[in-house]
């Protein structure tokens, strides 16, 4: 599962590397009205590969456990506070919501860091977001399927957590381009195996009718987060310097080490119990024949 969700962020990743530079292609001699026709005729290629090959995931014993057990409510603060203290998905979404503040402040700032901190213009910017996007692939189409299966997904969100508050560090003092590009190589192998691990987490969290609800609210919490995370940058290296949004990223990481540490490693919730029906389903198929 860690390495088909990781095969997708992958498949991503190499979209945020070809889109941008084809983007800037089409758009040549002032044409920027190209970029978008293509765009819409991509997205309508894409609407009907998944209308005619895409095969559906929703069985009919699924859909009829689902309207068994799921109870359908608008997503609210109260919700999404009450879904916060659900043992084993609650923890998760804990760092989804820290650890996407820590990355959206450093992501909303980038280009604005470059600029005053290493006097970048736009289109070299562009290419080191370029070399990101080239690592992530790496991360999430090769890295994470072998890391899964030598580590537990606990130990390696424990891990990339640590990584990331280093990381995030040495971004905000990074005196030049070359440190800059080393820096870089560690935040995308940290962020890539966050992305993939904690949405394989969700997924073994919750029971099967609740995975598509489950990752949509951790979906919400990062958008959340792309909503604070800039003006938060923003406000930090306007106010304290280009080095701010790199600190507090790493300060909030560093909390987040002890949280897992506490909350994934030694002191876990019990696993996922399994639902009467369920455990009377399985030992009628053991007792027979």
């Amino acid at each position: 599962r860690a390495r088909g969700l990781g095969l997708i962020g992958a498949a991503f990743g190499l979209g945020f590397i070809i889109g941008p530079a084809a983007g800037g292609a089409l758009s040549a001699g002032e044409r920027y009205a190209l970029p978008a026709f293509v765009a819409a005729a991509l997205a309508g290629l894409n609407w009907l590969a998944v209308l005619f090959w895409l095969p559906e995931s929703l069985t009919d014993e699924i859909r009829a456990k689902m309207a068994k057990h799921s109870q359908r409510a608008v997503l609210s603060a109260r919700e999404m506070w009450q879904a916060m203290q659900r043992p084993r998905f609650g923890p998760l979404l804990h760092i989804r919501l820290w650890y996407g503040l820590a990355f959206a402040t450093f992501t909303g700032v980038f280009a604005l860091y470059t600029q005053y901190r290493l006097g970048l213009d736009s289109t070299q910017t562009g290419y080191i977001l370029a070399y990101v996007g080239f690592l992530s692939v790496l991360v999430q189409g090769v890295a994470i399927g072998r890391l899964a299966k030598r580590f537990p997904e606990n130990h390696l969100i424990l891990a990339a957590v640590a990584l990331l508050a280093v990381s995030l560090l040495a971004w905000a003092l990074a005196p030049n381009v070359l440190l800059l590009l080393i820096v870089l190589a560690p935040v995308a192998l940290a962020a890539g195996v966050l992305n993939t691990i904690i949405n394989s987490a969700i997924t073994k969290s919750v029971y099967a009718e609740e995975v598509g609800g489950a990752l949509g609210l951790a979906t919400s919490i990062e958008s959340l987060t792309r909503v604070i995370g800039p003006p938060l940058g923003g406000f930090l290296l306007g106010v304290l310097g280009p080095w701010a949004p790199g600190v507090v990223g790493a300060g909030l990481m560093a909390w987040l080490v002890s949280f897992v540490w506490r909350r994934l490693i030694v002191n876990p919730d019990p696993p996922l119990p399994q639902r009467p029906d369920e455990r009377t389903a399985e030992e009628g198929a053991q007792a027979r024949p």
